[in-house]
C-alpha cells in the first residue's frame, strides 16, 4: 500500500448548495419508505422478525458504497501503511491457516455455513505462536437466540475475553465485530462487485441477507451506544469488510482468504489491538456493571415511593412533601446520612471499584419539589427490566451525567437520525428528565433543537403560554474537542469530488486541443485569427475551473451528513392516547396551536413538523394552594420536537400588509439535501404535497395538520359513525394517489375532505361524532365542521389561483381560451367571502376562536362536554402500518420514479431510482385509472389491511 495520507475530515457542518430550480424548502421523498413510521403513530409494535427486517432491507437501498481494500484501509481506516504491514502476523500463522482452509475448501463435499463458521473461528482462536486476537474472543451463536422477542442469532462475533458467551447465544451488549457466515456463491451475496454505482443486488435471495445483516446492526445499535459498527461477512471462501454509520454503509469487495488468508487475519489483529473508540464505541458513554455504585443508584430510584403523586388531571395533591430522597436506600446504607454527605464512603467504594464513582457524590438538590408523578417512576422502572444494559451519559459542554436503561422508544430504521427516547435519572439533581440521543443534519444553517428551545426560554415570562419542553442542558456529542460525525457522507463526498475533478481536467484537455492558436496558419497555409466561437469556448473553461466550482464538487451526493447530538429536557410527558375525555383532547391541542402562534408571532419560527407524535401532555401541579392546603393536577398540551424548525417571516392578517410582506420576504433556499421525516406523511397538508417543493411551509399548512392529528386521536378514541376505523386510517392517513409525472400525492379520500369540506364514512354518509347515549356530540362536530369548511374555502381559492396561472401560461404561448359559457355556468367559481375566509387560515386567530368558543363554559347556550367519554382504543392491534408499508414495496418498483426527473441532490439518476420506494407510471393489476392520470390505490389497500387479516409470508425469515 502506497504511503498516501487519507483524504482531509471536516469537523464543520457542510454548506449546502441548492441545485438550480424552483425549490423554496428543503426537497422532501414523500416516497422513501422511511418517511412513514412503521409503528401504531407513535405507539411501539411488537419486532416480529419476518415483518421488520424486509422492511429495514429495503430502506437500506442507495446507503452502500463500494470500496477496494486499498480504499477502505487509506480513507476509512486511516492507516499509512494498511493492516498487513500495521498488524505484522507471523508467517508461520498465515501458513497453517493456508493450508488448513484450502484443505477444507477443497474437499468434495461443499461445506455448510455452520462448517465454513466453526472452520474458521477455530482458526482465528488458536493460541500458536501467540494466535491472532490476543484481548478477543471469537465465538460461534448461530444456534440460540439471546431474546425471543428480538429473535436474531447473528452467526459469530469478536467479544472482549471476558465476555465471552459460554451458551451459544448472542451477547448483544458486549460484541465488538459481528460475522456472518454464507456458503459459497453470489445467490446469497448482497452486493455486486461489478456495479460500483449500484452495489446492491436485488434477487429476492440476496436482498433476504441484507435485510438480515442490517437487523444485526440495527439490534447492535440498539443497545449499545456507537459511532460505527465493524462486521465481516463471510461467502465460503470470501469475505467482505462492512463498516456502518448513520449515512450509510462501506463495504469492501470480496477478497479470497481461502487461497490468501493474511489479508483477513491481518485485519482482525489491527481490530484487535484498537481501544474501544476506535472500534466504534462512543466514549461518552459508559457502560455500567452490576455492582457498581450507579447501577445500584438506579435500581434505588426505580422503587416505588410513598411521595409518589398521582396523574389524573384534577387530583389533590399536598401542597407540602418530605424532604428529598437523594442518597441510595439499599438495606446497608438505609440509616446513612445522604449520599452527598458521604465522600469518604464514596473514596472507599471508588477504591475497591475499577472506575471511579465520584462523580455520584456531586449533589446539587435545585431546590424544587422532589416529588414524581408516578407514571415517571414507573416508566423508570420498566427501563430497567430484563437486564437491559445501563449507561452513563455525558449531556452538553459540561458533561453532564445522566444514567439511563432501555430506551422508551427508538427509530426503527437503521440509518438516519437514529432517534433513541430515555427516562434518565440525572446524577446531580437526581430528578427524572428525558433525554432524547439522536443524529441531527450536520449543515450550515440547521440549528438543533436545543437552539429553539433556549430561544423560547428566553422569554419565558414575557410569552408564558408557550409551552415546549424545558430544556436542562444540549450540545454535540464531542470527544476531545471534535464532534462526533458520520465518515460515510464525507468519503463519498470525497469521492464525487475526485470524479468531477478527473472529468473537469480531461474536458479542459480536449477543449484546449480543439482551438487553434491564434496567428497559426494551417497545413494550407492559410492564417487564422481566434474566432468568437473559440473565444467563448475558453471563458467558458476558465469559468468552469472557478473557485466557487470547485468548492461545489462534492455537493452531488445522495448521502446526508449526521452530528451525534443530545438533549434533556425537563419534563417526562405523556402521549395524547392517555387523555381520557374529548374536551381535554381539544383543550391539549388547542394549548400546542396557541403554542405554535406564539413561535410564529413572537419568534418568526414554523415548527414544520405537526404530527401525533409531536404533540404530548405536560403534568404539573397548580401555581396556587387550595384552602385545603392541596394543589391540583393539571394538563397541558405541548408541542415538541423542533429540530425542524425554520425562521420565516410572519405575515401579517390584513392583505396590504401581507402582499408587502410577502414582496419583501427573501426567498427560501433549502437548507439541506432531502430530507425523511418519520411519520409525518399521514399528518402533511394536501397543499403542501401537492405543491413541494414549490412552495414552503405556510401557516395554514400547519393548521391543516393540527386537523388531522386531532381527527386522528378523535377516530382512535372516541365515538363516532366509523364502524372500520383502521380501513379509515389506512385510507385517510396512510394512503396515497400516484399522478402520472407528477409523482405521490395525499389520499383521494384527504383531498376529498379538504376539496369539499366534508368527510364521508365508507357508507356514504357525514362523519360525525356521538356521545355515550348515542346524542350527537354537537361540539366536537361544530369544531371540525368549521374547519372544514374554512378550509374548503382555501382550496377553491388554489385551485382557482393554479387555474388562472395555466391560462396566462397558454395566452403567453399565443393560446385563446374558448369564450364563456352563457347561462348560468358562466359564474365566478369565487366569492369574495371564499376569499376572506381562505386568508383567515393566514394567521391562527380563526383556529383558536373556533376552539375558544366550543370550550367557552360562559357561553350561550352553555357547551356540553361529556365526562370521561374517550373508548378503548378504536384502532385495533390488526392494524399494523409495517404490513401497509411491505405492501406499498411491493406494488412498486424503483425502476419508474416520475418525481425523479428532476433530483434535488443531483444524484445520477439511476442511483436515486433504486435507493428508495417509487412508483410507476401505472398500477393496472392493483388499481384503476378514472381517466384523469391518476392511479388510485388506496381501496385496495384498505382490503389488504382490514382488521382481522394477517399476512402471510412467503418464507421464513433468515435468522
Amino acid at each position: 500500500m502506497a504511503n498516501i495520507d487519507p483524504f482531509p475530515l471536516s469537523e464543520s457542518p457542510i454548506r449546502h448548495s441548492a441545485p438550480p430550480g424552483l425549490a423554496e424548502t428543503t426537497p422532501q421523498r414523500f416516497d422513501k419508505l422511511s418517511n412513514f413510521d412503521p409503528r401504531k403513530h407513535g405507539d411501539q409494535l411488537k419486532h416480529i422478525a419476518a415483518i421488520d427486517r424486509p422492511l429495514l432491507g429495503a430502506s437500506s437501498m442507495g446507503h452502500t458504497i463500494l470500496v477496494d481494500f486499498p480504499t477502505l484501509e487509506k480513507d476509512i481506516l486511516r492507516l499509512k501503511t494498511g493492516v498487513v504491514e500495521t498488524a505484522q502476523i507471523p508467517d508461520a500463522i498465515v501458513n497453517n491457516a493456508r493450508l488448513e482452509l484450502r484443505a477444507f475448501f477443497h474437499s468434495k463435499i461443499p461445506p455448510t455455513e455452520d462448517a465454513i463458521a466453526k472452520n474458521l473461528i477455530s482458526i482465528l482462536n488458536k493460541k500458536d505462536f501467540g494466535g491472532v486476537c490476543k484481548r478477543h474472543t471469537t465465538a460461534f451463536t448461530g444456534n440460540k437466540y439471546e431474546d425471543e422477542a428480538i429473535k436474531s442469532k447473528v452467526d459469530a462475533g469478536l467479544y472482549p475475553n471476558d465476555h465471552k458467551p459460554t451458551d451459544g447465544t448472542p451477547d448483544w451488549t458486549h460484541v465488538r465485530l459481528f460475522i456472518e457466515f454464507k456458503r459459497r456463491g453470489t445467490s446469497l451475496d448482497p452486493f455486486d462487485d461489478h456495479d460500483t454505482e449500484t452495489p446492491e443486488a436485488t434477487a429476492k435471495s440476496r436482498k433476504a441477507v441484507r435485510n438480515q445483516l442490517t437487523n444485526y446492526a440495527l439490534v447492535i445499535r440498539n443497545q449499545q451506544h456507537r459511532t460505527c459498527l465493524y462486521s465481516l461477512f463471510v461467502i465460503g471462501p470470501e469475505f467482505r469488510v462492512m463498516r456502518w454509520d448513520q449515512a450509510g454503509i462501506i463495504v469492501t469487495k470480496k477478497e479470497n482468504y481461502a487461497e490468501d488468508p493474511r489479508l483477513l487475519l491481518s485485519f482482525l489483529a489491527w481490530f484487535d489491538s484498537l481501544d474501544d473508540e476506535r472500534q466504534g464505541l462512543d466514549p461518552t458513554a459508559r457502560l455500567l456493571t452490576k455492582n457498581s455504585r450507579a447501577y445500584k443508584l438506579m435500581d434505588d430510584y426505580a422503587l416505588k415511593d410513598p411521595s409518589d403523586m398521582p396523574y389524573k388531571e384534577g387530583s389533590s395533591v399536598p401542597a407540602t412533601y418530605m424532604a428529598p430522597r437523594l442518597g441510595p436506600c439499599s438495606p446497608d446504607l438505609k440509616h446513612s446520612v445522604p449520599a452527598y454527605n458521604t465522600r469518604s464512603q464514596a473514596k472507599s467504594a471508588a477504591a475497591i471499584e475499577l472506575e471511579d464513582e465520584s462523580y455520584l457524590d456531586a449533589v446539587e438538590p435545585d431546590g424544587g419539589d422532589p416529588r414524581v408523578f408516578e407514571y415517571i417512576r414507573e416508566q423508570f422502572s420498566e427501563s430497567l427490566e430484563h437486564d437491559w444494559p445501563r449507561y452513563r451519559l455525558e449531556v452538553g459542554p459540561e458533561k453532564r451525567i445522566f444514567l439511563v436503561g432501555k430506551p422508551i422508544w427508538v427509530s426503527f430504521w437503521m440509518f438516519g437520525r437514529g432517534t433513541r427516547g430515555y427516562v434518565a435519572l440525572d446524577v446531580k439533581t437526581r430528578r427524572f428528565v428525558f433525554l432524547k440521543d439522536s443524529w441531527r443534519p450536520f449543515y450550515v444553517g440547521v440549528e438543533p433543537e436545543g437552539h429553539y428551545l433556549e430561544l423560547f426560554a428566553s422569554n419565558q415570562h414575557d410569552v408564558p403560554n408557550l409551552r415546549v419542553p424545558a430544556v436542562v442542558v444540549h450540545g454535540d456529542v464531542a470527544v476531545r474537542g471534535k464532534c462526533q460525525v458520520t465518515l460515510t457522507p464525507l468519503f463519498a463526498r470525497h469521492r464525487v469530488a475526485v470524479a468531477k475533478k478527473a472529468i473537469r481536467e480531461a474536458a479542459r484537455e480536449s477543449d484546449t486541443s480543439l482551438i487553434a492558436p491564434t496567428g497559426q496558419r494551417d497545413s494550407r497555409g492559410a492564417k487564422h485569427e481566434r474566432s468568437s466561437d473559440a473565444e467563448g469556448l475558453e471563458d467558458s473553461t476558465r469559468r468552469f475551473d472557478r473557485d466557487d466550482r470547485d468548492a461545489q464538487d462534492d455537493q452531488d451526493t445522495s448521502y446526508r451528513h449526521y452530528t451525534h447530538y443530545r438533549i434533556v429536557v425537563q419534563d417526562v410527558c405523556l402521549p395524547f392516547t392517555k387523555i381520557r375525555s374529548s374536551k381535554q383532547l381539544v383543550r391539549l391541542t388547542r394549548d400546542c396551536i396557541a403554542t405554535h402562534s406564539l413561535a410564529y408571532v413572537k419568534h418568526g419560527l414554523l415548527h414544520r413538523d405537526v404530527s401525533a407524535g409531536n404533540v404530548i401532555i405536560r403534568i404539573s401541579l397548580s401555581a396556587t394552594v387550595n384552602e385545603n392546603g392541596s394543589r391540583k393536577v393539571e394538563w397541558h398540551g405541548v408541542l415538541t420536537d423542533w429540530e425542524l424548525a425554520k425562521a420565516v417571516q410572519a405575515q401579517e392578517a390584513n392583505r396590504e400588509a401581507q402582499e408587502q410582506t410577502m414582496a419583501a420576504m427573501p426567498r427560501q433556499w433549502p437548507r439541506q439535501p432531502e430530507r425523511t421525516v418519520r411519520g409525518t406523511w399521514q399528518f402533511m397538508s394536501v397543499a403542501y404535497v401537492q405543491h413541494h417543493p414549490r412552495w414552503p411551509v405556510s401557516v395554514a399548512d400547519e393548521l391543516e395538520s393540527f386537523f388531522h392529528v386531532m381527527l386522528f386521536y378523535s377516530l382512535r378514541l372516541l365515538r363516532h359513525n366509523i364502524n372500520d376505523v383502521a380501513a379509515f386510517v389506512v385510507e385517510y392517513f396512510d394512503g396515497f394517489t400516484n399522478e402520472v409525472n407528477v409523482g405521490r400525492r395525499s389520499s383521494s379520500v384527504k383531498r376529498e375532505a379538504m376539496y369539499n369540506g366534508i368527510i364521508h364514512t365508507s357508507a356514504g354518509s357525514k362523519l360525525g361524532f356521538t356521545c355515550e347515549d348515542d346524542d350527537p356530540h354537537y361540539e366536537l362536530d361544530y369544531i371540525f365542521d368549521g374547519l372544514l369548511h374554512y378550509f374548503k374555502a382555501r382550496y377553491a381559492v388554489i385551485k382557482e389561483n393554479l387555474r388562472q396561472e395555466e391560462m396566462s401560461q397558454k395566452a403567453g404561448k399565443g393560446r385563446r381560451p374558448p369564450p364563456p359559457i352563457p347561462g348560468p355556468f358562466n359564474q365566478p367559481l369565487l366569492t369574495e367571502d371564499m376569499e376572506a375566509q381562505a386568508k383567515q387560515l393566514n394567521t391562527h386567530d380563526l383556529v383558536l376562536r373556533i376552539l375558544d368558543n366550543a370550550l367557552d363554559s360562559e357561553r350561550e347556550p352553555a357547551p356540553y362536554w361529556p365526562e370521561e367519554d374517550v373508548v378503548p382504543d378504536r384502532l385495533p392491534d390488526s392494524y399494523d402500518p409495517r404490513r401497509l408499508v411491505i405492501a406499498l414495496n411491493e406494488m412498486y418498483t424503483a425502476t419508474a420514479m416520475a418525481t425523479a426527473n428532476h433530483d434535488p441532490d443531483g444524484a445520477p439518476a439511476r442511483k436515486k431510482a433504486r435507493t428508495d420506494l417509487s412508483e410507476p407510471a401505472t398500477v393496472p393489476s392493483l388499481s384503476t385509472d378514472n381517466g384523469d392520470g391518476v392511479a388510485h390505490s388506496v381501496d385496495v389497500l384498505a382490503v389488504s389491511f382490514a382488521p382481522g387479516r394477517k399476512g402471510k409470508g412467503k418464507g421464513r425469515a433468515l435468522d
